[in-house]
């Protein structure tokens, strides 16, 4: 997981605890699992708009969250994990 990755669960764990802690928690948790997954079936979810971006996105939904991912050979490389309604292409291109 890349570290803008992880600053993003962090930041929407933080956000959500101020108002429902344990939801925040259960949402984390069930993000992390499907993360696990992911080396199961990597291609299992849609590529997101690879033309427009330097690598080839994988989105995957978790509830209102998408986890952004590239598979690189052997290896899963989770860049975004970022609310629905976020301004994701923005957020793709800049790391913000």
């Amino acid at each position: 997981m890349l570290p803008v990755a992880a600053q993003d669960l962090a930041d929407f764990v933080e956000y959500l605890a101020q108002f429902y802690e344990s939801t925040a928690l259960r949402q984390y948790d069930r993000i992390v699992e499907k993360i696990k997954e992911l080396p199961r079936f990597p291609e299992k979810y849609e590529a997101y708009s690879a033309g427009q971006y330097r690598l080839a996105y994988r989105r995957m939904p978790v509830a209102s969250y998408l986890v952004f991912y590239v598979v690189l050979e052997d290896t899963i490389e989770i860049h975004r994990v970022l609310h629905g309604s976020r301004d994701i292409k923005r957020h793709l291109d800049t790391g913000i």
